[in-house]
């Protein structure tokens, strides 16, 4: 199932949360008790009215807020930024006119939600790394991207490819990509794509959520291609019928 971006881009508002999964038992729905969302104007964003040039969408808010699972009530907090954001608005004597809302983005969850949900086959070394990745996603993408990268190395380890020679010297991360090419080329290509993509963590200035989202499907499918084997089966049925000219019996 691939990353759903449109949800993972949502912001938060005083009467509306995304329907984001619970990370405890990802069945549930995350619920935002409202009467625990809190906010107030930063300090330096207090300043600025005093310049001339202040508009309403100048202002910077900080916030936090709890959320509740539909199904396992485990709780979640969470805190980030907002501001006022312009929307159309209808007054009471039904004229259009210009209004602003409360606009909250997230930054940091007390628990990471999970972008997507690793295989269960998938080894504990390669979830931490997940799990990193998905806990820096909203507020630092250049540690996200670098906790790819390191998912990788993890990946390539329990593949069996050494991250040193017969000399013990270490091997860099895209030799081992080239020695995992022998055994598995389409997954080290897609390795690949996401060395680089974890390379980019360490300019953060050139990296984008579109980044971040690309690498989450890239390793989504890596990782069910090597720990459920799925897609690895039907290619193997496929290349089976397209050898004999025949279906399988």
């Amino acid at each position: 199932m691939s990353v759903d971006r449109r949800l993972w881009n949502r912001s938060l508002k005083k009467s509306y949360a995304p329907s984001w999964p619970c990370p405890s038992c990802s069945s549930g729905i995350l619920r935002l008790k409202r009467e625990t969302l809190h906010y107030a104007e930063t300090a330096e964003s207090q300043v600025l009215k005093y310049d001339e040039d202040f508009n309403i969408m100048d202002v910077t808010l900080t916030f936090s807020a709890l959320f509740e699972c539909s199904q396992c009530r485990e709780k979640i907090s969470c805190c980030g930024l907002g501001g006022y954001e312009p929307v159309d608005s209808i007054d009471e004597d039904g004229n259009p006119h210009l209004d602003y809302e409360v606009d909250f983005i997230p930054k940091y969850f007390s628990k990471p939600l999970e972008l997507f949900r690793p295989p269960t086959k998938c080894p504990g070394t390669v979830k931490e790394q997940i799990r990193k990745s998905f806990s820096v996603f909203h507020c630092d993408l250049g540690a996200a991207a670098n906790h790819i990268r390191q998912c990788v190395e993890e990946i390539l380890s329990h593949a069996g490819i050494e991250s040193r020679n017969t000399k013990g010297r270490f091997l860099g991360l895209e030799r081992r990509i080239k020695l995992f090419a022998n055994v598995d080329h389409e997954n080290a290509e897609r390795a690949d794509a996401l060395r680089w993509i974890g390379n980019f963590g360490s300019h953060p200035e050139a990296l984008t959520k579109k980044d971040l989202f690309d690498a989450y499907e890239i390793l989504e499918v890596l990782l069910e291609d090597i720990y459920v084997g799925q897609q690895r089966f039907v290619r193997q049925i496929v290349q089976q019928i397209n050898k004999d000219k025949r279906p399988r019996r």
